[in-house]
């Protein structure tokens, strides 16, 4: 069952208000190009999780700046990713998948279309109870470039 259904409705509007704050800030980071969704076959960990999915854009893609999210497996135990990227040059999804599913599972990895809905999708996973996420900017898209995000402190 959906746990807004628990909030009272100051509270919704200010869950709301955080989700597009920070769907906003993540926009602001880079011109997002590709989004993808990755699984492990295994119930891996938050910090299994994380792990293998920044030891895979070391080795993997290297040279691509990224934002992702880790969340907790709907149906079983573990974590899943879903991340953002830039600076994707010529890099094939299709080889990327491949590589992906050889070394931990499923995966589903697309061109960005709306670049504000996508960020406000991984925006929805990282203000999620129990989320934990990371951001990698090459140097020319370091955070003095984009836009200040804070946390506003109205209200209770």
């Amino acid at each position: 069952m959906n746990k807004a259904r628990y909030l009272e409705p100051v509270d919704r509007v200010k869950a709301a208000q955080l989700n597009v704050e920070m769907g906003d800030w993540v926009h602001s980071l880079a011109p997002w190009q590709v989004i993808s969704h990755l699984t492990f076959a295994w119930e891996a960990s938050v910090w299994s999780a994380s792990r293998c999915y920044e030891k895979f854009m070391r080795s993997e893609l290297r040279g691509v700046s990224y934002f992702y999210a880790l969340e907790q497996n709907p149906g079983r135990d573990g974590y899943h990713v879903h991340a953002l990227w830039v600076d994707c040059k010529n890099l094939k999804r299709s080889d990327i998948w491949r590589e992906w599913f050889a070394r931990y599972g499923r995966n589903r990895i697309e061109p960005v279309h709306s670049p504000g809905d996508v960020a406000d999708y991984c925006a929805k996973y990282v203000t999620k109870e129990g989320a934990w996420w990371n951001v990698k900017l090459l140097s020319h898209r370091h955070p003095e470039h984009a836009t200040h995000f804070t946390l506003s402190n109205t209200g209770a």
